[in-house]
């Protein structure tokens, strides 16, 4: 009986959990369907209202239900779409130009096991994933992501670090249409090639701050670090809610009412480097002089849907995902407190 406790344990924890995973993706957080570029009042030609707009940042949440940041605290409104800036120094020119993206993987027994990237931006070259080589992978597709993240970022403390700080719903990313296309096969009647990876996703709560630190040598980067000095910037998310299957995907997006469906990620660690060196893992990249951040993430990723038929629901492949936030114009980025990486116009 003795050795039965600990998988009825297992068991029990299993039906205590499956309630708040089902939770991200409640009533509280609708299907999104939409152009990012959908006006208010809503132009039917542009689909649904559920892109990341506007219109969608009014009224947030933020700081415990307020609106806004905590007191002290700096808000910034980053755009996610737009390339990282270059910031002059010799340190940093790594960064400089890279976007945000999303590659989704299939299962190895799904109907889109043998699909191939022939859309730019393709999954192959790439540094990290096929140094030198154009040919493309089987089983992959790469797609632009855009959105926007809301973030608020805390006083310097004593050591002259910051919080970065992001609440419930401050990040909406949308990753754009791309029919998963030539390899693809059917799945019954479903033609799996005529199926879109496009899906909105917004995030959940379960959000935990990490600190960022001065460069070490802001004469050669203005790169953060952490309080150890080493060079990185993360955050860890408690999830996505993300829709899947919207009608109409990348010209006039909207919910279908048989196929739209949602699913939802699990903790999202950010520039967190877990697994080390996995995919496009590393260490998240906050540059103080431009106030634009980097964070990877190389992770599985469930699907539902026709999405989920063609890709495989739950296979366990690692999806790669980077974020690149670039903060809007007229915003003003928190300064450090050093003349040579402190942003134009920073928020002391």
């Amino acid at each position: 009986m003795a050795r039965l406790r600990p998988f009825v344990l297992i068991a029990l924890v299993c039906l205590a959990a499956s309630p708040a995973l089902a939770n991200r993706c409640g009533d509280q957080n609708p299907p999104r369907c939409g152009q990012d570029d959908q006006t208010d009042p809503p132009d039917p030609m542009l689909g649904g209202t559920g892109g990341c707009t506007d219109a969608s940042m009014v009224g947030l949440p933020m700081f415990q239900r307020t609106g806004s940041c905590p007191t002290g605290f700096t808000e910034v409104i980053y755009d996610v779409g737009q390339p990282f800036p270059d910031n002059g120094e010799p340190g940093d020119t790594d960064v400089i130009g890279k976007t945000s993206f999303m590659i989704v993987r299939a299962g190895d027994k799904s109907p889109c096991a043998h699909m191939v990237d022939d859309v730019d931006p393709k999954v192959c070259p790439d540094p990290d994933l096929c140094p030198g080589s154009s040919v493309q992978p089987e089983g992959a597709i790469k797609v632009p992501v855009t959105g926007y993240m809301v973030g608020c970022w805390s006083p310097r403390d004593h050591d002259g670090c910051r919080d970065f700080a992001l609440y419930t719903k401050s990040i909406c990313i949308h990753a754009q249409h791309q029919f998963l296309g030539s390899g693809c096969g059917m799945d019954g009647d479903l033609d799996c090639s005529q199926v879109s990876v496009e899906q909105v996703a917004i995030d959940v709560p379960g959000a935990k701050n990490r600190r960022t630190c001065a460069p070490t040598n802001p004469a050669n980067s203005c790169r953060g670090t952490r309080r150890n000095g080493e060079p990185g910037f993360r955050f860890w998310i408690g999830g996505f809610c993300s829709t899947n299957n919207c009608a109409n995907p990348g010209t006039a997006p909207e919910v279908d009412p048989v196929n739209t469906c949602k699913v939802a990620w699990g903790a999202t660690k950010l520039g967190y480097d877990i697994p080390p060196g996995k995919n496009i893992n590393a260490p998240g990249w906050y540059d103080w002089k431009t106030g634009a951040f980097k964070v990877d993430l190389s992770s599985p990723k469930p699907t539902c849907g026709p999405l989920g038929r063609c890709l495989g629901e739950r296979t366990g492949q690692f999806w790669d995902l980077r974020l690149v936030a670039v903060p809007r114009p007229g915003q003003a980025p928190p300064c450090i407190g050093d003349p040579t990486c402190d942003p134009p116009g920073c928020a002391p």
